[in-house]
């Protein structure tokens, strides 16, 4: 799964997530890349208005779905100046020039 959507404003990552929970219920290994806005859902906290939940209760749910397969895109750490240490989950760090390799290890590609 890729996930570029922003963690407010829009139901996708919200959504996306459920999706990942999902899968793994039934016995799949979703593995999960966050690249562009994405990796702002990885934040630990949130400066959002109280309007809006923060997702970082599904986040922490991954583990108990055993979803270790995590990878954040380099640039896109780089754009919002973080670093994976910032991030509230362990990712793995990737170059943009390595995602097409990664998407060709999974059979199904969802982008969110």
């Amino acid at each position: 799964m890729t996930l570029r959507s922003t963690p407010y404003g829009l139901q996708a990552a919200k959504e996306s997530l459920d999706v990942a929970l999902v899968l793994a219920a039934f016995e799949q290994s979703p593995g999960i890349l966050f690249i562009d806005e994405g990796v702002l859902q990885l934040l630990p906290t949130s400066n959002l208005p109280s309007s809006y939940k923060h997702i970082g209760k599904i986040l922490c749910a991954l583990e108990m779905y055993d979803i270790h397969q995590l990878w954040v895109e380099q640039q896109s750490l780089e754009q919002f100046g973080l670093l994976a240490t910032d991030l509230s989950q362990t990712v793995t760090v990737i170059d943009r020039s390595k995602v097409a390799s990664l998407y060709a290890q999974y059979d199904q590609h969802l982008v969110f």
